[in-house]
C-alpha cells in the first residue's frame, strides 16, 4: 500500500467515522446524565435525514435547513423524555431499554407509512464535485461532515465545562440524589440531555442523507454508534468521538487489506477483545463504590 494510498482511506474512515462519532455523542449525552440507554437514536438519525428531504423540497436554503433539523430533533427530544420516558424513569433499566426500542420502531414505522421503503437522496450543501490536491480526492460533504463533527464535539465539550446546565449534567451523571440536595433540577437536567442528544442525531441524519442515501434503515448506523461508545467508555464525549472515528477507520482499512466482505465484522471482533482486556473502554473507569 503506497502512502497516498493510505491517505486517501484515511481521509474516508475519518468522513465516515464522523458520522459513528455523532451517534455515539448522541447515545451518550442521555446515558451520561440519566442513565437511559436509548435503542431509538438510531430511528432519530432516519428522521433527521426525512425532515432534511422534506425541508430541501421546500426549497429552503441549507443554513435554515441546519437550523430547523436542530431545533425540531431538540424538541422531538423533550417530547419524548417528558410523555414517554419521564413517567416510567423510575421502573426497571430493562423496561426502559424495551421502550426506547418500541419508540424507535414507533418513529421507523411512521416514517415508512408516509414515505415508503423506495431509497431517495438528496444533494449535498456544495456538490459532489471532489476536491483535488497532492493527488489525494475529498468529496466536499465529506469534508463538510468532518468540519460540522468537530464543531459539535468542541460545543459540547464548552457545553459540559462552562455553563451552569452543563455543571448540572455533570454532577447528576455522578449523584443525582446528591445533586439534588444541592438544588439542581433533576428533571430539567433530563430534558436537556435528551433535547441536545436528539437534535445532534437529527443533524447527523441531515448530515449523511447525501452520501448513503435516504431509506427507513438509517437507523442501522445505531449499531456502529453503540460499538464507538463501548471502545470510548459509554460517559465519556471525547472518548465517543475517538472510538467513532477509530470504528471508520478500521471499517475502511479492514475492507481494503482483508476484504469488503468480513470489513463489517472486524469493528465488533476488536470491541469483543477490548472488552476483555479493558472492560471498562479506553476512556472509562471502573465505578467505585463506598462499603
Amino acid at each position: 500500500m503506497t502512502g497516498t494510498l493510505a491517505f486517501q482511506l484515511a481521509i474516508a474512515g475519518v468522513s465516515v467515522g464522523s458520522i459513528y462519532a455523532l451517534v455515539a455523542l448522541a447515545i451518550v449525552i442521555p446515558f451520561k446524565a440519566s442513565g437511559v440507554l436509548n435503542f431509538g437514536q438510531g430511528e432519530v438519525v432516519t428522521a433527521g435525514a426525512y425532515l432534511a428531504l422534506v425541508l430541501t423540497t421546500l426549497a429552503l436554503p441549507y443554513p435554515l435547513v441546519v437550523v430547523v433539523v436542530f431545533v425540531l430533533g431538540a424538541l422531538g427530544g423533550v417530547l419524548i423524555e417528558r410523555v414517554l420516558i419521564r413517567p416510567i424513569v423510575s421502573a426497571p433499566e430493562f423496561t426502559i431499554v424495551i421502550a426506547t426500542f418500541a419508540i424507535g420502531l414507533l418513529i421507523k414505522g411512521a416514517i415508512s407509512l408516509r414515505f415508503g421503503d423506495s431509497p431517495v437522496s438528496i444533494d449535498g450543501p456544495f456538490g459532489m464535485v471532489p476536491i483535488e490536491f497532492a493527488n489525494l480526492r475529498v468529496n466536499p460533504t465529506s469534508a463538510w461532515i468532518l468540519v460540522c463533527t468537530a464543531a459539535v464535539t468542541l460545543a459540547i465539550i464548552a457545553f459540559f465545562k462552562y455553563t451552569r446546565m452543563g455543571k448540572a449534567m455533570r454532577a447528576v451523571s455522578i449523584n443525582a440524589e446528591a445533586a439534588q440536595l444541592m438544588g439542581i433540577r433533576v428533571s430539567s437536567v433530563y430534558r436537556w440531555a435528551w433535547g441536545i442528544s436528539t437534535a445532534i442525531g437529527a443533524f447527523a441524519g441531515l448530515l449523511v442523507a447525501p452520501v448513503i442515501g435516504i431509506n427507513p434503515e438509517i437507523g442501522s448506523l445505531i449499531l456502529r454508534g453503540l460499538v464507538a461508545a463501548v471502545i470510548g467508555g459509554f460517559t465519556s464525549v471525547t472518548g465517543a468521538v475517538i472510538g467513532g472515528l477509530a470504528v471508520g477507520l478500521i471499517e475502511t482499512y479492514s475492507g481494503v487489506l482483508i476484504g469488503s466482505a468480513v470489513k463489517n465484522l472486524v469493528p465488533f471482533l476488536l470491541l469483543l477483545l477490548l472488552l476483555v482486556f479493558r472492560p471498562y473502554g479506553l476512556f472509562g473507569a471502573a465505578e467505585i463504590k463506598r462499603v
